[in-house]
């Protein structure tokens, strides 16, 4: 008997992704398979995008809401009809390992509900629930660097992430928090999200304008003069954000780097040890979606402002080709539900 087929949007090779078709997966006793409503574009997409996978044919997507439609025998916590969001670090969902969220339909194996699999309460919408994963990722990016409210914070980079770090850190009643980006889209953005100014760091010194809010160091060190952030946050992963993040953190400020900074030297060291500065990694999340779903549901964090653009399944590569252009988009979402 064949098996019924879904869409699917396949990375073919770097650069190359389709709509394609695939069989619709079934429940394993501890699995359930769900269908998708929506489906975030992440940076890390698209890396892959552009490097290719190493495993042909891949099905990406990991940042998803979703509605079950059958669950094994053995599974406890969530039935057909619930809404979820997942853990996709727990299996690499979407990251080359299991099939993503750019379908209609996934399977989520061995579910253990609060772990892997988060059951939706009714106040987060579909939409919402595909912003929780990276919204996990700015919480434990906020968590790392130990963000306190008082505190003097500034952002690099406004893209997706940058924007769940100034909502979260937002939600925890941190004001005042500058952020430098160079799109004028995203600058916008922040500003309507609570950022209290933004710089364009093409027009002038990202730490003169760090400066002018929190203030000049005298760098009596012999280093150069530097603002006086207490937390500054990299959500760009390029060499000159992370030079002026440097410049911009009083002697024993907090570095937190979000965004991966491939081929980035962290320079200029000497400052690190000159200033004792804290350079602080931080990468996916350990438990902060109980955390990301609590402040939507509640309210205290609203996030829809970030989504500019939803695509059918069926233009996922005009998708894609939108979520890398700063110049217009926040973040971008997939939904298979509808036709086009």
């Amino acid at each position: 008997m064949t098996k019924p087929l879904q869409r699917v949007g396949r990375l073919h090779e770097a650069g190359r992704i389709q709509l394609d078709t695939a069989e619709i997966p079934e429940a394993e006793p501890q699995d359930i398979v769900v269908q998708v409503n929506r489906a975030g574009i992440c940076g890390t997409d698209l890396a892959i995008f552009r490097a290719g996978s190493p495993v042909p044919g891949t099905v990406l997507g990991h940042e998803f809401s979703g509605t079950v439609v059958a669950a094994g025998n053995r599974v406890t916590g969530v039935a057909a009809g619930d809404r979820i969001v997942a853990n996709p670090m727990m299996d690499y969902l979407g990251l080359g390992r299991l099939p993503g969220a750019f379908a209609e339909y996934l399977r989520l194996p061995e579910v253990d509900v609060g772990r892997n699999v988060f059951v939706l309460p009714d106040t987060v919408s579909d939409e919402a629930g595909a912003l929780i994963e990276p919204f996990a990722v700015a919480l434990h990016a906020i968590n790392r660097a130990r963000a306190q409210v008082g505190e003097r914070i500034v952002i690099y980079g406004a893209g997706p992430i940058g924007i769940c770090v100034l909502v979260g850190l937002k939600a925890r009643g941190i004001d005042g928090v500058l952020v430098v980006e160079p799109s004028a889209h995203r600058r916008e953005m922040a500003l309507g999200m609570g950022a209290s100014a933004v710089h364009d760091p093409l027009d002038g010194s990202p730490t003169d304008f760090v400066a002018s809010h929190f203030g000049m160091s005298d760098a009596g060190d012999g280093g150069p003069a530097s603002g006086l952030a207490d937390v500054a946050f990299d959500c760009a992963g390029v060499a000159s954000s992370l030079d002026a993040a440097m410049l911009s953190l009083r002697r024993r400020g907090r570095l937190a780097l979000v965004a991966d900074p491939q081929d980035c030297p962290l320079a200029p060291l000497r400052l690190v040890m000159l200033r004792e500065l804290e350079v602080i990694g931080s990468a996916t999340y350990d438990d902060e979606f109980h955390e990301a779903i609590d402040l939507l549901a509640s309210g205290r964090a609203d996030l829809s402002a970030l989504v500019t653009h939803r695509f059918p399944l069926a233009k996922i590569s005009d998708a894609f080709a939108m979520q890398m252009d700063s110049a217009q988009a926040g973040k971008v979402l997939i939904v298979p539900g509808i036709h086009g």
